[in-house]
């Protein structure tokens, strides 16, 4: 078996546990290695010099080398291959660490009921699509040429961006705070709010909404976005600044509607 052949079987094995991060992750080790070389010519000194190159290059080191663990201890689960690689995948304790705390400090995602059975419905169509995307896999993997085979790569790079989807669905829900639309002073979610740009002198207005019903294009906006930040809880004839990438913006608040 091929390095390509397996990572297309456990790719379609696992689909529910990972996503286009480790998607790219996973074809990036391949190409590093040789995605054509068979699995049981993996020796444990190749796999142990790609993570150590990895490690030396800084940043995401979790998110690159577990996905690559994982693998390779399927490898060994399946009999594919007489290496155990995984242990040779080392990652730093530090790293781990950092990993666990920014996973404590997530921010709870506010939104409405009806916002959150949108994410509901949405998470649960893609779900339902993985069958028909593993099919696809196996079906595009069947012509045996991976070198060159565009309806491979599309049906992994589809499979990498529902799954990517599902996993932001997934934390989003899992983090998700119910509003009370009637509660607090103030603007809040479902209104309508005109803003004063002092630099421009032009009104914008915006409609205030959870995560869910943002749609900036169409002038609605979440309050967890630094606007919609600084307006909640205003009233008329407020002043607010905003931080955006090119300096601080002043508004005044002109008027909220419901």
């Amino acid at each position: 078996m091929t390095l390509a052949e397996a990572l297309t079987q456990y790719l379609a094995a696992v689909a529910s546990n990972v996503d286009s991060y480790a998607h790219q992750e996973l074809h990036r080790f391949g190409r590093a290695v040789g995605l054509e070389r068979s699995v049981e010519t993996l020796a444990p000194p190749a796999v142990a010099d790609y993570a150590e190159r990895v490690v030396r290059a800084g940043g995401d080191i979790h998110g690159r080398l577990m996905p690559l663990k994982e693998f390779l201890a399927y490898l060994k689960k399946q009999g594919y291959s007489s290496h155990s690689l995984a242990p040779h995948v080392k990652i730093p304790r530090a790293t781990q660490r950092a990993i666990a705390a920014t996973k404590a400090a997530q921010a709870d995602v506010p939104m409405t009921v009806e916002g959150k059975a949108m994410l509901e419905s949405e998470l649960g169509h893609l779900k339902g699509n993985r069958g028909d995307i593993i099919e696809a896999i196996k079906l595009a993997a069947a012509d045996g040429d991976f070198k060159e085979n565009a309806p491979l790569d599309a049906a992994r790079e589809n499979q990498g961006k529902a799954e990517a989807r599902i996993h932001e669905l997934e934390e989003n829900l899992r983090h998700s705070v119910i509003l009370d639309p009637k509660q607090g002073k103030g603007a809040r979610v479902g209104n309508t709010v005109m803003l004063h740009d002092f630099m421009s002198g032009k009104n914008v207005t915006y409609k205030l909404t959870d995560s869910a019903g943002a749609d900036p294009s169409g002038g609605k906006i979440s309050i967890v976005s630094p606007v919609g930040k600084a307006i909640i809880g205003t009233s008329a004839g407020d002043e607010i600044a905003v931080q955006t990438p090119n300096g601080e913006r002043k508004y005044k608040v002109s008027s909220i509607k419901n």
